[in-house]
């Protein structure tokens, strides 16, 4: 593993771009993820912003995406099973069953889209389906070049090892858990190809125009190392959700202009469509959380440049900073209108008398998807701070940007989140806990106490990441600084 002082590296002060042995170092989040060829795609799409075509064209772009990825995962799951590394191959097995997980979920916001919107009975509108793609095809070609691998290099030539191993072993078994991993991704597909089928837009155009799937294909393969690092799956499961967040951003927008100005209706059905486009980018981050080993994260760092989360735009400025702000204010502003003695009034009155009327349900449903929307960006958080937690460990260790103690700086970042004046105030009017852990729960005690197995885990992944990987703690602070203006709708 090189080192910044490593001379694999090369300087960039004589004009050269950093790069390691095992490639190119990136100079920013924008660059590492290739946000300019996603921000193309994006672009190109040629449907009006924060409607239901643009979230069926976001949808298609992300699930483009995955199934580059699992092309790529098939492909190296293919060699390693022909090489007889069935250690290796059931590791990229998994991963692969990982994005199959994460493209049921894509198949799932395309049905709540439909449903959301109503476009189904839409008139003359066209359809589009995921099969129509390039990267469906090079995953279907994939798939087929390691089918061939695995009945010739295992059912055919050890028949009986199969059956004995299926029958006999369990998942800690690296062939059974190769044979059940495709079996499981293989099953899953049936499921996210029939939700990506037919799906109703309005515009006539075939998928690859649609979605830009040139595009998309130069944006995935840019972030390709090497076929011995996880490198491009970590960037893929950046890129899904950098796609869906703007998205998201779109009808979080629209949402918010629509309180504003009391339209119940546009707002319930914006929110749920941001909610349900935040689903995937969760699941995202769940996959990276349990396939991501730290030693693996830490063979390619370096070359991830200082490229922390928070130096997305479209997440954490957009939709964690901006949009949030002002959905929560606005969402106050609208609760004091109705003209309550009390926001506490207002809130617990519109949650009892939700059946009254038509105009009471929609007052209710406003509120509670906001609710909804926030428990998303909740959820999110928990998951993202499974990579500072499983990859930089406790006792001081940096985060990519330098920022001593990565994971207290994420924990310290989603408390900061909760403590925003309208989010908070509505909260506790609705009597709804914002805190993130039962403090004084037997569990919360056993879990968070010094000597407590994950706080001592915590303390060695710290360790061991300083130990045998000391360049972490050479970064400087990387703070980000954007031109970019606030989104204010």
């Amino acid at each position: 593993m090189s080192s910044p002082d490593d001379p694999a590296i090369a300087d960039t002060c004589a004009g050269r771009r950093q790069t390691t042995e095992l490639g190119p170092v990136a100079e920013s989040y924008d660059q590492l993820h290739r946000i300019d060829l996603l921000g193309e795609a994006r672009a190109a799409r040629g449907v009006p912003e924060g409607t239901y075509d643009s979230t069926v064209c976001a949808v298609l772009q992300a699930s483009e995406v995955g199934l580059l990825n699992l092309a790529r995962l098939a492909s190296r799951t293919q060699a390693r099973v022909l090489a007889g590394d069935i250690p290796a191959a059931s590791r990229y097995g998994q991963w692969a069953v990982g994005f199959h997980r994460l493209l049921r979920r894509l198949g799932t916001v395309a049905f709540a889209a439909r449903s959301v919107f109503g476009a189904a009975g839409s008139d003359g509108t066209a359809a589009v389906s995921i099969s129509e793609s390039a990267g469906y095809a090079a995953y279907v070609d994939a798939l087929r070049g390691l089918e061939d691998a695995a009945k010739g290099s295992l059912l055919a030539a050890a028949p009986e090892t199969v059956r004995s191993t299926i029958a006999t072993r369990s998942i800690d078994d690296p062939l059974y858990r190769l044979l059940h991993g495709i079996r499981t991704a293989c099953h899953d597909a049936t499921k996210w190809e029939s939700d990506l089928t037919a799906v109703p837009i309005g515009v006539c155009r075939g998928t690859d125009e649609l979605i830009s799937a040139e595009t998309l294909a130069r944006a995935v393969a840019a972030t390709e190392l090497n076929s011995g690092t996880l490198h491009g799956e970590f960037v893929a499961l950046h890129q899904i959700p950098e796609i869906l967040c703007a998205e998201a951003n779109d009808h979080l927008e629209v949402a918010i202009r629509a309180i504003r100005a009391a339209e119940l209706s546009r707002a319930a059905q914006h929110l749920a469509a941001c909610r349900w486009l935040l689903d995937p980018v969760v699941e995202a981050q769940r996959v990276m959380a349990e396939h991501l080993a730290t030693g693996e994260y830490h063979g390619f760092r370096t070359n991830l440049g200082p490229a922390s989360g928070t130096h997305s735009l479209s997440i954490k400025q957009h939709m964690f900073r901006d949009l949030f702000k002002h959905m929560w204010n606005g969402l106050e502003d609208w609760l004091t209108s109705l003209g309550g003695s009390s926001l506490e009034e207002t809130v617990q009155d519109i949650d009892a008398r939700r059946h009254d009327d038509p105009q009471a349900w929609l007052r209710h449903t406003v509120v509670d998807q906001a609710f909804q929307l926030h428990s998303a960006h909740q959820q999110w958080r928990h998951e993202h701070l499974h990579m500072p937690r499983n990859c930089l460990g406790s006792g001081g260790t940096k985060s990519m940007i330098g920022i001593p103690d990565g994971p207290q700086a994420v924990y310290k970042m989603r408390d900061a989140a909760n403590a925003q004046h309208s989010l908070a105030a509505i909260h506790q009017a609705r009597r709804t806990n914002l805190a993130n852990a039962v403090p004084d729960s037997p569990l919360a005690k056993l879990i968070t106490d010094p000597s407590s197995l994950d706080s001592e885990l915590m303390r060695v992944v710290g360790e061991a990441t300083r130990e045998y990987f000391p360049q972490v703690q050479e970064q400087s602070y990387q703070p980000f600084r954007s031109g970019a203006a606030e989104r204010n709708p």
